[in-house]
């Protein structure tokens, strides 16, 4: 049976990437992004097997609707990528609790959201769930202080859904470089590809599971 994956934030360097790997390997994938014209213009790009889905990822009742015409088209929900991402943050002068509430509504609450949402699925095909991550805020984070206090807290989701789900595997990526589209990689990024295959790796093995992984420079 053909594995039907959800990419949850489709912007163009690792939504976008990712998509196209699952895709060629056979996956039908549902896109999520607030951009309806930006996934609209990937699903006609990749053709049959693709189904954009413009959805906000903080909005629950739209992640249910999202989901739910991703199960219709393709079947039950196998793998689960949450790559949304909300942006930076501000040094201390300029810090808000108002930006602060929307960095953590997409990358914590909308990575539940659609882990919920998806649950009865993942736990049916014994799925997999990879949520993208970053090193950067494991030191203090004097200039992004937002960032710095919602990048903890998206791993400490993952770790804990990781420890509550028993047949679903939840992996965390750790991504400590910058990540570019393939063909604007150069010599101080790594293109998006690049993480794309890791991605469906963790996906494919079947002798171990990789809980957490690190994506840095040899």
């Amino acid at each position: 049976m053909t594995e039907t994956a959800i990419v949850a934030g489709v912007g163009p360097t690792i939504g976008e990437a990712v998509a196209r790997e699952f895709h060629a390997a056979g996956m039908d994938v549902g896109l999520f992004a607030r951009s309806e014209a930006f996934v609209e213009e990937l699903a006609d790009d990749l053709g049959e097997g693709a189904l954009a889905v413009p959805t906000d990822v903080t909005d629950p009742e739209a992640v249910e609707a999202g989901t739910a015409a991703v199960r219709e088209a393709f079947g039950p929900i196998s793998v689960l990528v949450c790559n949304a991402d909300g942006g930076g943050g501000k040094p201390v002068d300029d810090v808000s609790v108002e930006r602060l509430r929307s960095i953590f509504d997409v990358r914590v609450g909308g990575t539940l959201a659609c882990v919920r949402t998806a649950l009865a699925d993942l736990r049916e095909t014994e799925g997999t769930v990879i949520v993208s991550g970053t090193t950067y805020a494991d030191p203090p984070v004097t200039e992004q202080l937002e960032w710095g206090a919602v990048g903890p807290a998206a791993h400490g989701l993952t770790t804990s859904l990781d420890a509550a789900l028993d047949d679903v595997q939840v992996t965390y990526v750790r991504i400590g470089i910058a990540v570019r589209p393939p063909e604007d990689a150069g010599v101080v990024a790594v293109g998006a590809d690049v993480v794309a295959r890791e991605y469906r790796h963790v996906v494919e093995q079947d002798e171990a599971v990789s809980r957490e992984i690190d994506l840095r420079r040899p």
